[in-house]
């Protein structure tokens, strides 16, 4: 369908989400008026545009035109070309400008931007600094449309493709043409689907290199996905050669062109990089992932190894003690006394432990030598700084924030230059949650002489990025830990607290009392409808609180005792709908006014894994909308695009509730949940929970989870790595 532009009925700033009127163009002459919806829709003037979609009529909106692909076709017009020139699409050329271009040029306009393009500097107004930020406007409008026509016919809609020209530039065009697996570079672009673009494009043959490598790429992201940094050369090429042979139709693929391709990007890319293991096979890492392991090894020791006071504490322990009225066990004051005499010191134990206590005793310690000012907390994720500065009551950042890293897309470079953290003593908590990059670029950002304090449960979950680091760190062997295995006051009685250690011992007689409860349900079906029950008395309970009762699941999806199935059917008993509720459904969740939401993304001043409450649903007259959603006195907004990064927060996986604590937790424990049947899996379920936790599914399932210990363990060379940087940089002091 070929239109003009009329007018702009409104635009979403930050999504790029438009409403705008076009008039159909009918054998040259602009006939009838249609709404066109979609994102970033050009508004030139005296242009004609080619638009893609279909038509939709909705309730509320009427008959709208959803655009999917456009084009806008080059004028050849004195009024066309002015109306280009002038529209948003070119920046810095107003419609007084664009006349006297025109009438300067004529229709050789386009020839001579693009050809001789200083001959504008002859127009009255246009100064050298005016004539770049034209020509690089041009330049982009004129990618963006090549780059459109390109891969129009593969369903990328106009949002994508600028995507793509923004991650690329000026090459973007060049790229997907010659290269075009390069777009799996470009965020929302996984493999699969971009494989499926240059497959039914035919911009590459079945069995060229180029695809190969992409495919060896993806499973090794895949495998960062399940914690892997690496993964054996044989375990590559299978999963590669499953992928690229999987909708084969006539070239069948074999596993020794694909290991050829490998040993390339070896030997002659250096986008992966291979080590040998004490089995004699080959550890295969993506470039970054061993970069960033390497780089966490080299700062360690670099931190070891510092000079730093290491005197006596004793008189201010025994002061410390006196001022809190509290009298600490011998592993607790072994504790805080390797805090002072080394660089690096690990406190680990479960809940109950004592190393709250701990942390608190070392920092009036600290306050008390007066040996710096500068003190920073941190933890990996919002909630547990949250609860590290609660416990403190100091002042705490989550890690990115200490970094001043923005979220996943921070250029690695970048991260690793940063400026150094100013603060002497560094405590960072919850640290199992902390992946490898995030644990990499925190080392190599502490200072030379800072004390480091890393605490953690390492029975816990490990992190969900790749890695393993605190559990690397402890076996390393180079680094003193502390591990705490005494119960304290009244923990002894929790049963909760009591069920956690006995989980960890692989005791699986568990036992059962009003603070810890087992409800049988054999089959998934049954075990959502006992969650409904359980949580709806729970909610009464705490009289509509929706704070104080927590579902977690090991699973996201597929089964109805997921998660994301399960906030559907808890909103209905938590948060209903009614009247003087707003509702935007956004995809197949439907968000309401009181809605109890996480945030997935980190995003400003929102972390991922931040929870709050839904506060206004807010439409404004052209029918787009605004949401505010309130976390804890910290308000954020969100337009559509943003949608995809919330969630309901009435059940949650039980990796995301890291660093979390709820009075009550209901947890499923079912035979379909299969190989998450593990033992850090429920034992950092059960130990989110402060007053009572409800198992719900059957015994065998429970006992089969307890057994299994050895399941996760992820590929990491983290401990070796840091016993052989200590052997190059010298570090040889012994760890008790």
């Amino acid at each position: 369908m070929i239109c003009r532009f009329e007018y702009q009925v409104n635009k979403n700033a930050k999504s790029g989400y438009m409403v705008v009127s076009y008039r159909v163009m009918e054998n040259g002459i602009p006939g009838k008026r249609i709404t066109a919806v979609g994102y970033g829709l050009p508004c030139a003037k005296e242009v004609e545009i080619e638009l893609k979609g279909e038509w939709i009529n909705s309730q509320q909106y009427g008959v709208q035109f959803h655009v999917q692909q456009y084009q806008i076709i080059t004028p050849k017009t004195k009024e066309g070309i002015a109306g280009y020139l002038s529209s948003d699409l070119i920046k810095g050329v107003g419609e007084v400008t664009a006349r006297a271009i025109v009438e300067r040029f004529g229709e050789n306009t386009f020839q001579v931007i693009e050809q001789e393009p200083e001959k504008l500097l002859e127009i009255r107004g246009i100064s050298q600094g005016k004539l770049d930020a034209i020509l690089s406007s041009y330049h982009e409008s004129e990618d963006i449309r090549e780059l459109m026509a390109f891969l129009a016919p593969f369903k990328v809609t106009p949002k994508k493709a600028k995507k793509i020209q923004e991650h690329f530039g000026a090459e973007a065009v060049r790229i997907v043409k010659h290269d075009p697996y390069r777009l799996c570079e470009v965020p929302g672009f996984g493999f699969l689907t971009v494989d499926e673009i240059v497959q039914n494009g035919k911009m590459a043959a079945p069995d060229a290199p180029m695809r190969m490598k992409a495919a060896i790429r993806y499973v090794l992201k895949e495998a960062g996905g399940n914690g892997h940094l690496f993964l054996q050369n044989q375990e590559i090429v299978g999963k590669a050669t499953e992928i690229l042979n999987k909708n084969a139709n006539r070239v069948v693929i074999p596993e020794t062109a694909i290991m050829s391709a490998g040993n390339q990007m070896v030997l002659q890319d250096g986008s992966l990089e291979a080590e040998r293991l004490s089995d004699g096979k080959s550890a295969i890492y993506l470039k970054e992932c061993r970069y960033a392991e390497q780089m966490a090894a080299y700062h360690l020791i670099r931190l070891m190894k510092a000079e730093i006071w290491s005197g006596s504490i004793e008189q201010e322990l025994e002061e410390v003690q006196a001022e809190i009225g509290l009298v600490l066990s011998e592993k607790q004051k072994e504790a805080v006394r390797k805090v002072f005499s080394s660089p690096v010191s690990i406190i680990t134990g479960g809940p109950g432990k004592g190393k709250t206590t701990i942390l608190n005793v070392v920092l009036k310690v600290y306050e008390r030598l007066k040996m710096g000012e500068s003190i920073l907390l941190c933890a990996p994720t919002g909630r547990a700084r949250k609860r590290l500065s609660e416990s403190t009551e100091s002042p705490a950042l989550t890690m990115h924030k200490a970094l001043y890293l923005t979220g996943d897309d921070d250029e690695m470079e970048e991260c690793y230059n940063g400026e150094e953290l100013e603060a002497d003593l560094i405590i960072a908590d919850e640290f199992t949650m902390a992946d490898m990059w995030l644990s990499s670029v925190f080392f190599s950002r502490i200072k030379t002489g800072s004390r480091l304090v890393v605490v953690g449960d390492v029975d816990q979950l490990p992190s969900v990025g790749a890695g393993d680091v605190f559990r690397g760190m402890i076996e390393s062997g180079c680094i003193p830990v502390t591990v705490l295995d005494i119960f304290f006051r009244q923990e002894k009685d929790s049963l909760i607290i009591l069920n956690a250690d006995r989980m960890n011992r692989g005791k699986k007689r568990l036992l059962y009392g009003d603070d810890f409860q087992f409800h049988r349900a054999k089959t998934d079906e049954d075990a959502a409808r006992m969650i409904e029950r359980v949580y709806r008395e729970e909610i009464q309970i705490a009289e509509g609180n929706l704070d104080m009762v927590q579902v977690l699941s090991p699973r996201r999806t597929k089964l109805q005792s997921s998660s994301n199935f399960l906030n559907g059917r808890l909103q209905q008993i938590a948060n209903p709908p009614a009247p003087d509720k707003e509702e935007w459904q956004f995809g197949g969740r439907i968000f309401r006014l009181g809605d109890k939401v996480m945030q997935m993304k980190n995003m400003g001043d929102i972390s991922n894994g931040d929870t709050g409450r839904i506060m206004s649903i807010v439409r404004n007259r052209e029918g787009s909308r605004k949401m505010t959603v309130d976390f804890g006195g910290i308000q954020a907004g969100y337009e559509e695009d943003d949608l995809k990064n919330l969630e309901q927060a009435y059940a949650t996986s039980v990796h995301k509730s890291q660093g979390s604590e709820y009075p009550v937790v209901i947890l499923p424990v079912l035979w379909a949940y299969s190989i998450l049947l593990q033992r850090n899996v429920y034992y950092t379920g059960i130990t989110r929970a402060k007053k009572r936790v409800h198992l719900i599914g059957t015994e065998s399932a429970l006992a089969r989870a307890i057994e299994r210990n050895q399941a996760g363990t992820r590929n990491t060379l983290l401990a070796r790595r840091i016993q052989r940087e200590a052997e190059v940089q010298g570090y040889q002091k012994k760890v008790a």
